[in-house]
């Protein structure tokens, strides 16, 4: 089995338990705790905060340790949380502060492991970056559909018996990281302390006319519609449409497998070649379809425009991720992707808090207009100031300090 299969299997043993969390830990919080929409929120932050911290350490590791290890170490360590959360819960003597400790350890092992994941695709890649980043996207939120599938049974089975197949999981995906039989790389130990090799790459990234702007629209998706996305669709499946577990999974399998249907077609189609110009419309198009999500929907109608808006997620996610990965310099890779996932990471939190508040002061429908109206003017400013619109694929040399 090559590399690139591989690479896949200890993805797809991270991603099913990442779904299975995805519906199980607001569930735990907003129906087995039944806590506040504003405790809602605070808890999707906690568990994102760790990557707002340390992302970017993460990213000088991948260069600087080798990414197998890395990841076999995070696998291993990954189903820790999951177990000893389960052993909490079966001793009944679980707390909301328990519940995002869990969280917050396992946010931990994700934001060190994440960049080494993300340095490690392209080197099992080959040459058509694009295509293999828009294959392993759709494969990896097909993928976890299957664990919002395992989710949606909360109520039925409740919650030990899926923090016991996160753990089992997450373990067996570090024997699929260890058959990864890759070229050694040149480490690159010796060039100087951390925070310096963190430096570097935040100045790369900032100083590149590609990455820059794709980075930028990232972060106001994170900010905007990922707090959207982790607190507004339990809330809004929980308070508008009285609905339980089985709901908030229907509700994030309706998004992903919008974005499944987006990436199977550019792997068909072979991919755009107008990127920037693909991740703009996309980003406008996900701002309509949650307006007209916001004013309250039939409930299957709103699932079909919640797949719609993921259609719109997975042109914009594959396009941004594909035009970081192709101008990065491979001695820059991971801390590059360190501070594009920083990007995403670095507004979740507040984004995940600033749902949590405007629907317990507005309800879910008014609430939906805010990251609608913060998208749509992010995306504007950047297509006004940038070059973003016109970007064909290739790298882009890096502006020179004095421009």
């Amino acid at each position: 089995m090559n590399p690139l299969r591989w690479y896949l299997v200890s993805t797809s043993a991270v991603l099913v338990p990442g779904g299975i969390q995805m519906v199980l830990y607001p569930w735990l919080i907003a129906v087995y705790l039944n806590e506040s929409a504003e405790r809602v929120g605070i808890a999707q932050m906690a568990g994102m905060l760790p990557g707002l911290v340390l992302t970017l350490v993460g990213g000088v590791v991948g260069d600087r340790v080798d990414q197998i290890r890395i990841l076999r170490n995070a696998h291993l360590l990954a189903a820790v949380p999951a177990l000893s959360l389960a052993l909490v819960i079966g001793s009944e003597t679980i707390s909301y502060g328990l519940i995002l400790g869990y969280a917050i350890v396992g946010g931990i092992i994700g934001s060190i492991a994440q960049p080494a994941r993300d340095a490690l695709l392209s080197r099992v890649a080959g040459e058509d970056i694009q295509r293999t980043v828009t294959m392993v996207i759709g494969l990896q939120f097909g993928i976890q559909i299957i664990g919002f599938g395992f989710g949606g049974l909360a109520d039925r089975l409740g919650p030990v018996p899926l923090l016991t197949v996160q753990a089992v999981l997450m373990a067996l995906g570090a024997a699929a990281v260890t058959r990864m039989q890759l070229p050694a790389r040149r480490l690159r130990r010796s060039e100087g302390r951390a925070l310096r090799q963190i430096a570097d790459g935040v100045r790369y990234t900032l100083s590149s006319p590609r990455i820059r702007p794709a980075v930028a629209l990232y972060f106001a998706v994170g900010l905007f519609f990922a707090g959207t996305f982790m607190v507004w669709l339990p809330l809004m499946v929980r308070d508008f449409y009285h609905g339980s577990a089985w709901g908030i999974s229907l509700a994030f399998a309706s998004n992903m497998a919008g974005t499944v249907v987006t990436t199977s077609f550019l792997v068909w189609r072979g991919g755009i070649r107008r990127q920037g110009r693909a991740l703009i419309l996309s980003s406008f198009l996900s701002c309509l379809v949650l307006l007209v999500v916001s004013r309250g929907l039939p409930y299957p109608l709103f699932f079909t425009a919640i797949f719609f808006w993921g259609i719109c997620g997975g042109v914009s996610m594959t396009m941004s991720r594909t035009i970081v990965q192709e101008a990065s310099p491979p001695e820059y890779l991971a801390r590059i992707m360190s501070v594009f996932s920083l990007g995403l990471m670095g507004g979740m939190p507040l984004g995940s808090l600033m749902m949590g508040y405007l629907i317990g002061a507005w309800g879910p429908l008014n609430a939906a207009l805010v990251p609608v109206g913060g998208v749509a003017l992010t995306t504007l400013a950047i297509t006004l100031r940038s070059d973003l619109w016109r970007q064909m694929p290739g790298p882009v040399p890096v502006e020179s300090e004095s421009s």
